[in-house]
């Protein structure tokens, strides 16, 4: 005889185990939920007990009871209990035994069970629900969880909208070792080996290793993304993205736009559009205090005006909140009005034009690019970025090339090489500068300029894997600064203009580049046999960045100091170097009229 059954009403009361994503709907009464084959509701979850709970109906109500055996440390909705009452739209979850079941009376019991397996997620310190998130999606971020976030975050079927589990009592249905379902966009992927260093479309502008596009990682934008396991706990995580929005975005594991990417191996932010243009590195290399800091403040203003005025280009930031040191730098140069105002500190090794970060296993030191956009009026296709640093001259010495200082290898990756030569570090240009009232002549300081090529010959050799006859065809500019103290030892006439509207005259390029070589060979032939042994491809100019001497004065802490007289700045050729650079690099760009050939 078929029991008595009694009529359902027209609400209907949902099981879901939150574990495996199993739905049902209460198909008769009493409705038990165990391990049992002969339960109604069966849960093959480790640890359940036979008969976990029972479901029966009191008028409109549907009543969960947990068995006695499941009762112990038992949750109901996040506190102690064994029971829970529900009418039509009531919700409730419980927590026994390890089983994490979810209870709702819903009347569209088609919705109900054509739910997916998916979770919303509460981030407590934000105050704002996010989601819904796959299974295996959800798990890779709350197995990311501090103790403080599991302890107050929540996580909540979908399905549910009223009640959910605090992340601290579900992490055991997350197990890092449970199959991943099939999702057609995880929102993380790892590849299984390391990134090849040496070879790819691209070569980062931070630690000068190679990586193809896909290759590389996206930043994570939502707050509680924040603690990378190679940059630290302060920095947002990287992750390699496999979902995206509408507009081609990549999305966060909590399903924020994260459109900022990173190198795969120093896991440094790429600079806006690394993936859109060129980026050409532009090195310059010279012994400490020789002026680079100076020199890179004053060209990149006077690039600004020369690129557009002669070649109709724009130059500009590329990343102005990357750029803010060398934009401090040079608005300090230039709208100084004494001398300690107009001052720019020495670049220090541990300064804060360096920044520390992960390469090839440890963390080294490595100097922040600067990088700037040139742009062709309507002609985009051509756009392309240089990146320039600011290296301590201490990082060029023979001493500083290990592994654990590798600040100065951009050198070898360079589509060009700017070596900065003081004259007035070298005895043999002070000897005929007598005379001359500049302070830098009294200064006594030990002239290892040649020694500082040498050393630039070995590392790019090194890296490069070359033979020691052989030479790199890297565009090389040998510049002699503060030329307004010493051009006057050229004999003849004065040096040929070099720029005139609309193209660059590479052969009066070249011919001056043969008189600063001949003064070169006769007081300092080192310096041109060292940088002949790096390049085929060798230029000399004479340039001066201020356009006048220095002037002594005594600073607010009574330091004597040396430093610009900023109503005298009068830069001279500064941007000449580089102009010739990019007539090879981009001569759609940077026309030039003449002779490319430079060689003497």
């Amino acid at each position: 005889m078929t029991p008595f059954r009694p009529r359902l009403p027209l609400a209907r009361l949902g099981v879901l185990n939150c574990a495996t994503g199993q739905r049902a709907l209460v198909s008769n009464i009493p409705y038990i939920l165990g391990a049992s084959a002969a339960s109604d509701f069966r849960l093959d979850t480790p640890g359940c007990p036979s008969v976990l709970a029972t479901v029966q109906q009191r008028g409109e109500v549907f009543e969960v009871n947990l068995h006695p055996d499941a009762a112990a440390s038992a949750l109901v909705d996040g506190a102690p209990g064994t029971q829970c009452l529900l009418a039509l739209g009531e919700e409730h979850t419980i927590l026994a035994c390890g089983q994490a079941l979810a209870f709702k009376c819903v009347q569209d019991s088609a919705d109900w069970a054509t739910q997916d397996h998916a979770w919303h997620f509460y981030d407590a310190e934000a105050r704002q629900w996010f989601g819904p998130y796959a299974h295996d999606d959800m798990g890779e971020h709350v197995r990311q969880q501090s103790p403080e976030q599991a302890q107050d975050n929540i996580v909540m079927p979908v399905g549910l909208c009223d009640v959910g589990f605090f992340v601290k009592d579900v992490l055991h249905l997350f197990p890092e070792t449970a199959a991943p379902a099939p999702v057609e966009e995880p929102v993380q992927a790892v590849h299984a080996e390391p990134v090849n260093t040496e070879y790819g479309e691209f070569t980062c502008p931070v630690c000068w290793f190679r990586f193809d596009r896909g290759d590389a990682m996206n930043i994570a934008v939502h707050a509680s993304l924040r603690g990378d396991p190679l940059l630290g706990e302060d920095a947002m995580q990287r992750f390699h993205a496999t979902r995206f929005n509408d507009r081609g975005q990549a999305l966060d594991a909590l399903g924020l736009a994260a459109p900022d990417l990173a190198c795969p191996h120093c896991r440094r932010k790429l600079p806006p559009g690394f993936m859109d243009t060129p980026h050409h590195i532009f090195s310059i290399v010279g012994a400490p205090s020789s002026g680079k800091s100076y020199y890179l403040s004053v060209l990149t203003r006077t690039l600004q005006t020369s690129l557009y005025q002669n070649f109709g280009v724009t130059f500009r930031d590329a990343d102005p909140s990357e750029n803010v040191i060398l934009t401090q730098m040079r608005t300090q140069l230039f709208s100084a009005s004494t001398p300690e105002d107009a001052f720019l500190a020495k670049t220090e090794l541990e300064g804060m034009l360096y920044e520390t970060l992960p390469r090839q296993g440890r963390k080294v030191r490595l100097p922040k690019p600067f990088v700037f956009k040139l742009t062709r009026s309507r002609a985009h296709d051509t756009d392309f970025a240089l990146v320039f640093y600011d290296n301590a001259g201490e990082h060029f010495e023979p001493t500083r090339n290990s592994a654990d200082s590798p600040g100065a290898q951009h050198i070898a990756v360079a589509s060009g090489i700017f070596f900065l030569f003081d004259p007035l570090h070298n005895t043999e240009f002070r000897a005929r500068l007598r005379g001359i009232r500049d302070p830098q002549i009294q200064s006594r300081r030990l002239d290892q300029q040649d020694v500082i090529l040498a050393e630039t010959e070995v590392r790019i050799k090194n890296v490069l894997g070359l033979d020691s006859r052989q030479t790199i065809d890297t565009p090389f500019a040998v510049m002699v600064g503060k030329s307004d103290t010493w051009e006057h030892l050229l004999p003849g006439e004065p040096l040929l203009p070099c720029v005139e509207k609309g193209a660059l005259l590479l052969e009066n390029i070249r011919q001056n580049s043969s008189r600063i070589r001949d003064l070169l060979l006769e007081l300092c032939p080192a310096i041109v046999a060292n940088a002949e042994a790096i390049s085929s491809n060798v230029a000399y100019f004479a340039i001066s960045p201020l356009g006048c001497s220095p002037v002594q004065f005594t600073d607010s802490a009574g330091h004597v100091r040396i430093g610009p007289d900023p109503q005298s700045i009068r830069p001279r050729q500064v941007e000449v170097p580089t102009l010739w650079v990019l007539s090879q690099l981009a001569p759609e760009v940077v026309a030039g009229s003449g002779t490319t050939n430079l060689k003497c």
